[in-house]
Formats: structure tokens, C-alpha cells, sequence
């Protein structure tokens, strides 16, 4: 009963927010009882059920489930459930034996295509909503002034800030990701949403060596790695809290004059190693988690 109210009450008070923003993919309840380690996302008219492995969720699935079919009004076709272990930070990247549901969703003026069942992840992170609006903003002001803006976008998964990018004005976006699967879907959604991909590049490769021999500079770099990443395809592994010093450096190093960084993190246990960086940044997590997540779901720091 607990569980069921509290989701009345959330999916009342975000449907607002939700239309205010506006978007309608966004998170409705976030293990807000902690007897309860689920989370609950909307999809436009589907939702997305995950449960978080812990020991009190055991014995939960069915009432969990019924509480959300009938609060959200949705059948079996439209509820999505899933289990996650937390876990090294590469879950995004791993194929379900399932068939897709790919549907398309709004953010601002955007669209993103998901896909609910083929991943773990659904193909657009939405705690990162505010800030892919606030670059987007920063974009916009340059090129109004008549400006070229270049822009690099690492570990860009399906490009929903590449997207943004494009759409505020920037001259040449490069996304870059190890996955020929997420750029294809990147792509997709600049089709999308009628952008052309003329004059914008989407590289595939192991960001590790990328950004070492990469000679070009930009005005915005976004930089949001996994946590933690290991693949056939790469040289080692990317371990964030080992790794980010290093990252930070060399996408500094490749920033125009006057250029901004945006790093991002959803490592919870996250340490700046303010010592080994070139550059200190302000740390703006407070105005890039968005009201429907919980603080801490990621931490965010502005270089420039």
C-alpha cells in the first residue's frame, strides 16, 4: 500500500513537471521507500520498471507490477520490467535475447527513438536532460553572434547531445563512441529530428587512443564515460576514477581558447583528482540533476 500511494503521489506532481519541461520520458519514482529498490520511468504511454537487486526486493515483482498497472493505467504490451545489478558500468552495452520495442520520445523540441526491450539501457539518459538543454543554451548564444561552433561529444552513445548540439547552431559536431551500433542509432536520430549530417562526423573508435592523436579543437567537448568499460574492441579497460584525470587533460588540451568542458560522471563513489588536473573546474551537479531524480545520480563539472 505504501509503494502504491507513493506512486500516485509522484505520477501526479511529475506529470506536471514533465509537461512544464517539456518531455514525456522521465522518472517517476527513484527507491524513494527504501524498502522498495525499483525504479519507474515513463516512456510516453509505456513504462519502464526496473528493480534494483537487493534482498528486501525479493517476493516484490507481482505487487510491484500491479501497483504500477493500475496507477499508470498500462497492460502488459506497455510495462517493460527489468533487473539490474549494480555493477561495472557497462550494462549499456549489453544485448538482450528479446525482441526491440523502439518507440519515439520528446525532449524540448527533440525527438529520440528507445528502444525498451533490446538493452539494459533504453538508448537516452535522462538525468542528463538538463544539461543537454543548458549546452545546447550555451551553443545557441555563440552562434547567434554569428560564430562557428565546434563541438565533441565522447562516449556519445546514441547522440542525444550531438542532436542537441546540431539543433542550437554548432558549425561541426563529432560524436565519437566505440560502438558501431550507437552511432547508427546517433544518426538516426539526427534523421530525426531534419538534421542534416553533412559537415557533422560520427567516428568510431576507442576514446583512450582517439584523443591522443586527435589534432582538431572545439568550443564545447562533452566527456560522460561509463563507469567502468571493457570490450574486445578497446586496448585495456576505462576505469573512471582511475582514468578521469587523464581524460579531463587531454580533452583540455584539444579546447579552443574560451572553450568549455563538461564532465560527467554517474560513479557515486567519485573522487576529483583536483591535483593531477590542468585546469580547476566548478562543480555543477545541483543545476544538472533534474527534479524528478534524485541528488547524487550524477556529478557534474564545468572546465572553462
Amino acid at each position: 500500500m505504501a509503494f502504491l500511494n507513493r506512486l500516485k503521489k509522484r505520477k501526479k506532481h511529475l506529470a506536471k513537471f514533465a509537461r512544464r519541461w517539456p518531455t514525456d520520458a522521465y522518472r517517476v519514482y527513484d527507491r524513494d521507500i527504501p524498502e522498495y529498490p525499483w525504479t519507474v520511468d515513463m516512456y510516453g504511454d509505456h513504462v519502464f520498471l526496473q528493480e534494483i537487486k537487493h534482498r528486501q526486493s525479493r517476493g516484490q515483482l507481482d505487487e510491484v507490477t500491479e501497483a504500477v498497472k493500475s496507477v499508470f493505467e498500462v497492460d502488459d504490451s506497455n510495462l517493460h520490467v527489468r533487473s539490474r545489478q549494480r555493477h561495472d558500468g557497462q550494462s549499456q552495452y549489453e544485448k538482450r535475447e528479446t525482441e526491440p520495442c523502439v518507440l519515439t520520445v520528446t525532449e524540448g523540441e527533440l525527438d529520440f527513438e528507445v528502444d525498451l526491450e533490446s538493452y539494459i539501457d533504453t538508448g537516452l539518459f535522462l538525468d542528463h536532460r538538463n544539461l543537454r538543454r543548458q549546452v545546447a543554451e550555451e551553443i545557441r548564444e555563440r552562434a547567434d553572434k554569428g560564430h562557428k561552433v565546434r563541438v565533441l561529444n565522447l562516449f556519445c552513445y546514441t547522440g542525444a547531445f550531438s542532436v542537441w548540439a546540431a539543433h542550437a547552431g554548432a558549425t561541426q559536431v563529432v560524436s565519437v563512441d566505440l560502438s558501431n551500433t550507437y552511432l547508427a542509432w546517433a544518426q538516426r536520430n539526427f534523421e530525426k529530428n531534419n538534421l542534416d549530417t553533412f559537415g557533422h562526423e560520427f567516428v568510431r573508435s576507442d576514446i583512450m587512443r582517439f584523443l591522443p592523436k586527435h589534432g582538431q579543437n572545439y568550443d564545447f567537448i562533452i566527456l560522460d564515460p561509463p563507469s567502468f568499460s571493457k570490450s574486445k574492441k578497446m586496448e585495456g579497460t576505462l576505469d573512471v576514477q582511475r582514468d578521469h584525470a587523464l581524460l579531463i587533460n587531454q580533452s583540455l588540451n584539444r579546447l579552443n581558447r574560451g572553450g568549455v568542458l563538461y564532465f560527467s560522471t554517474n560513479l557515486r563513489t567519485f573522487e576529483l583528482a583536483e591535483g593531477n588536473l590542468i585546469q580547476t573546474p566548478e562543480e555543477i551537479s545541483h543545476m544538472t540533476v533534474p527534479e524528478d531524480f534524485r541528488p547524487g545520480i550524477h556529478r557534474t563539472f564545468r572546465f572553462g
